[in-house]
Parts: C-alpha cells; structure tokens; sequence
C-alpha cells in the first residue's frame, strides 16, 4: 500500500533521514518494513519558532500500520499518454514552456507536431545573448526572449505554482527526469537554474524529435490564413499548412500580435505590471530569513507586497544570488530582468518591483500597453543611445540622500541616472512609496540596494481570447492561444501546464473527428 504522512519534522541541521524515526513512531513500522521518499519538504522559519524542515512523505509498505489523522493512503492516476491514430499533425508556434508542453503531449500521443521557433536553437542562442551582453550587439530575433525554452530559459528557471492542478506533477518529473535532480519533486519552491535548464532544453528536443516531432529554428511566424480544411502559415523560411495551429507565442512577441490583429483574430488588452530591478547583498537577504542557520540552508528567498492608494506594488520573479541581464528583443530599447544559476552562489540578490498598471495608464486600443511597454524602453535606450541600463541606489531614490550600494551585475553596462524621470509621475510615486512601506517591513530589501531601469516585461499586455470550455480561438475554429504570451500563463510550470490542456483539446477534437 501507498501512503501519504503529514507534518513531518527534523532539525535544520540534520539529515533527511531523521524523518525515519517520526515515520516509525507514528506508523508502528520498523526499519526495513517500509520505503519512501519526500513528497513536499520547506523551511519552517516562522519567528517564536526553532527553525527546522517541515515535510510530507509518500511511504510504501505491505504491513499493516497504525491509524493516524497524519496518513492517508495515496492513488495517483497516471497523466493518460494513449495514443491517437491520426495523420493529422497540428503545428505549434512557439518553443517555449507552452509550445514545448503541448508539442511533448501531441508527439507522445502519437500526433507528431510541427514546432516552429523564431529563434535559435539553444546552443547557438546562448552564442547570441551572451554576445549582446558582451559588445550590445542585439539579434531582435534570438535573444533573451526568442529562442529555444523562451523567455524562462534565461532566469532563475522557478518550477513553482500555486495551481492545484495535476498535470503540474507531470511538468515537475520530465524536469526532474531531463535534469536529474529529484528534488524538484519535494522542494516547495523548486528550481532548476539557467544552467541546467539549458541542459534539459537540449535533452527534451531529442525526446520531442525521437517521437517524430519536427522542429525548425529560425522560423519566424509572417502571416496566417484560413483556408479550407485548416490554415496556411507563411514564415520567414516557407509556408505551412496544418488543420490545427496552437499560438504559444512569448509575451514579447509584438509584431506578431500586430499581425494577428490585423488579420481579425479576437484578442484584448490586458493589465499587467512594470517597475525596476533591484539587487541587494545575499548575505544580508540570508540573515534577515535564517538568522545563525543561514550556514545549513541554500541562498534565500523573499516576496514582499504594499498598497498604495488603488495600485499593488510588489517584488517578483526574486533571483537567489543572481544576476540583473539585459533582455531587450527590439532595437533601440532597454529591458531588464532577473537571472540565476543552479548554485544561486552569485554576491548579489535581485528581483522586480513592480507597479500594476491598466488602461487608466496607457490609453484605450487593444496594443496600448504594447505601445506604452515601447516608450519606456526607447525613452532609456535614449538617454545613451545604447543598451546600457539606468541606475540609481534606494537610498538616492527614495530619499535623495547618497548612501552604499552593491555594485551592478548588468551587461553590458550602467550608467547613473534620475530614476524618478522614467515613470509618469502616478507610477513613480506609487513605487516610491510602495518602496519605503517594504523596506520598513523588510529592512534587508533595501539595504544597499541598487536600481536599475526598466522592468517592462513582466508578462503579457495582451490576451488571445478564446473559448473557457473548448480553448480555440474566440473568432477562429482550431486556433488555440496558450500561455504567456497569449494571456494564460505566468511562469515556466504554469505555461506548460496550459500547454498540455491545450493539446488534449487537440486531440480530443480529432478524437471525435475520427469517430464520426
């Protein structure tokens, strides 16, 4: 029989192990009559508390064991992979999360899809964005944000969503699988890093085209016409025509929601946030979370919130000893965003704090927060004419005064500017004091923090409606919008799982197809 036990404990500094005997007491069991394994394991570091892990584990036994409100047998249904007998094969636009997750369903269920990508594949990607941080020569087609694996495949690769779905599950053991790294199975917030997410980005191509998956680079999406039995997609290497076609476009992929646009595809502006990068010292972060248990436990972690007035101001996409990198995908503008490597070892912490915005902010019009997105970051690209990012320390910022900062981990380069010029004034007072009501909280945020300018793509201004029950298009029949960049999705594990319902839409309509 499986089991499930709750609430389980051991001390920071021991091994994991130590829940052994907590697993024995509370089942009756003795060593050798039983294996498990960690099913969920976090930190509890609540103040008035001793610091320790807090786990769930799933426990397998043939002996008959205690009853106990913390055990609860466990039978998880396997994610159905059976096959379709089709000819059909659907061509998803897109590799990242969504893209890469749904053509991974299709292609194990024996649909075979075509994967077209605008940018490079990994390893020439990385050729080009590691270039651009170098010499600021940008690639506007394959770069932080075009490429294999998207946007998520230069950031701290968070594998984390409060989704109760259960296809998360899958997502998290092809990555515990590609990665080989179980604990993304237990860890509360996993993660895989930049670096050994590209690995797995490499590992999961093969497996998609070992299933008879096609995949082409450096195919940038044009134009798409209806036409009888399906649609013509006409891209930057040659034409394609596929019955099923499933948008899985990034949340920088502007022209391309221009043309969708244009060619009457049902679509809306939706809110989103803009604001700064911040980085602080780690060690300060590490003390403020852990105390004098710091030395037992990996680079912390922090998620702060305020209110001002009407807006939210809050930290996200937090980078664990990383990096701020620039990731601009338009020439002639300035973006920012947040990067770590599995060991999170880097000196500086970093994250985003940001400012919600809607249309009260950037106008009516379904691409104005497009546009408004744009103006900032030309407005900075212009104060150097280049891809140097503005910055400024929190103390100047907040209360003009000079005080210490960390030095500044983006390339490929900064310069120190009025940080207060970037924003309308309604957006910058909200960060400001949105700011100084954190930092009172947390001190640690902003000590010795830096700044730097602009954070404009923290998900997307748009949404590609479509249907709640069937997931096509609104406006147009086996078109299915997915994930971030169509509006349905924030983050790597959340995209891919919107990725694989939309596939399973796929193949549930052609299902029915073949039937009748």
């Amino acid at each position: 029989m499986n089991y499930r036990i709750n609430n389980l404990h051991r001390p920071i500094d021991s091994k994991p192990e130590a829940y052994e005997a907590e697993i024995e007491k509370i089942t009756g069991l003795k060593h050798g009559e039983y294996s498990w394994r960690r099913h969920r394991e976090s930190v509890d570091a609540r103040k008035g508390r001793t610091m320790r892990f807090i786990a769930a584990v799933d426990m397998t036994t043939n002996k008959k064991i205690r009853k106990n409100k913390q055990i609860l047998p466990v039978k998880e249904e396997a994610y159905d992979l059976s096959q379709v007998e089709t000819a059909e094969r659907p061509v998803v636009v897109g590799a990242g999360p969504a893209g890469l997750f749904c053509a991974w369903v299709l292609a194990k269920r024996g649909m075979a899809p075509i994967l077209i990508e605008r940018g490079d594949a990994l390893e020439e990607r990385v050729k080009k964005v590691e270039a651009f941080w170098e010499t600021g020569e940008l690639d506007p087609e394959s770069n932080v944000q075009f490429g294999e694996g998207g946007a998520g495949t230069f950031s701290d690769g968070k594998l984390t969503s409060r989704s109760k779905d259960p296809r998360g599950r899958t997502v998290l053991e092809l990555f515990s699988r590609l990665a080989d790294d179980e604990s993304i199975l237990y860890k509360k917030k996993p993660h895989v890093g930049t670096d050994a997410l590209r690995k797995v980005l490499v590992l999961l191509r093969k497996e998609l085209e070992d299933m008879g998956a096609e995949i082409h680079f450096r195919t940038a999406l044009k134009s798409i016409t209806k036409e009888k039995g399906g649609y013509s997609l006409a891209t930057s290497k040659g034409d394609f025509h596929a019955k099923y076609v499933v948008l899985a476009l990034g949340h920088s992929a502007r022209d391309s929601f221009t043309m969708l646009h244009e060619k009457g595809i049902f679509m809306e502006q939706k809110p989103f946030a803009v604001g700064f990068r911040i980085e602080e010292p780690q060690a300060a972060i590490d003390e403020s979370q852990y105390g004098d248990m710091r030395r037992f436990l990996p680079a912390a972690d922090y998620s702060v919130t305020a209110k001002v007035g009407e807006r939210g101001v809050y930290t996200f996409c937090m980078c664990p000893g990383g990096k701020v990198v620039a990731a601009a995908s338009e020439e002639g503008g300035v973006v920012t965003n947040g990067m770590s490597y599995k060991a999170r070892d880097g000196e500086n912490a970093n994250a985003a704090v940001l400012v919600t915005i809607d249309h009260e902010t950037y106008g009516e019009g379904t691409l104005a927060g497009v546009e408004f997105q744009r103006e900032i970051e030309q407005k900075v690209f212009a104060m150097t004419k280049s891809y140097k990012a503005p910055v400024e320390s929190v103390s100047s910022y907040l209360y003009g005064e000079e005080g210490d900062a960390v030095a500044p981990t983006y390339r490929p380069g900064t310069f120190f500017a009025d940080l207060h010029e970037i924003y309308p004034e309604a957006l910058d007072r909200a960060l400001t004091e949105g700011l100084k009501d954190m930092g009172r909280r947390f001190p640690a945020l902003i000590e010795k923090a830096l700044l730097t300018a602009p954070e404009t793509r923290s998900s997307s201004p748009v949404r590609i409606t479509r249907d709640l029950t069937t997931l096509e298009s609104l406006s147009h029949e086996n078109l299915y919008p997915a994930g971030e960049g169509a509006g349905y999705a924030g983050g790597i594990v959340s995209s891919a799982m919107d990725g694989m319902r939309v596939a399973e839409k796929i193949i549930e309509k052609e299902k029915d197809h073949v039937r009748n």
